[in-house]
């Protein structure tokens, strides 16, 4: 928590808003657990992905015609 207030408050916002703090937050905590889960495995490849993507095409396209 130290850390994202150390954060918010060096960090400028593109427009200066208590609005672009939140999305720079969001942003740092998304990298922060993307960097969570490379380091700890959880990560598919590529070809992986896009067998999940197929899968959920393929149901979607049945559900909504």
């Amino acid at each position: 928590m130290e850390k994202i207030s150390e954060l918010l408050k060096k960090a400028p916002t593109d427009d200066g808003t208590f609005y672009g703090s939140l999305y720079d937050l969001y942003v740092f905590i998304g990298l922060a657990k993307s960097a969570d889960d490379i380091k700890n495995g959880r990560t598919i490849t590529l070809e992986e992905l896009e067998k999940e993507m197929e899968a959920l095409y393929e149901r979607s396209s049945k559900r909504f015609g």
